[in-house]
């Protein structure tokens, strides 16, 4: 469910400012595939393979202070 999705990858990067205070760095990939893969994997993507961004970027965005 992407909205499940959003909330559970915030609410991660939230978890881990809060509680593992030697983390430095925490990273999240899979920014695009070059075509749909037609599966699950295309769900966990930032943006879409023509560039538009997913709602997962989004709230990322707004979540560090970049979002629009």
């Amino acid at each position: 469910r992407p909205g499940q999705r959003v909330t559970y990858t915030v609410d991660a990067y939230d978890y881990a400012a809060a509680n593992w205070p030697y983390l430095e760095m925490m990273a999240l990939w899979m920014f695009r595939t070059p075509a749909p893969t037609k599966s699950y994997m295309d769900y966990f993507t930032l943006v879409t393979p023509e560039f538009i961004a997913r709602p997962l970027y989004t709230a990322l965005q707004q979540r560090t202070g970049n979002g629009p």
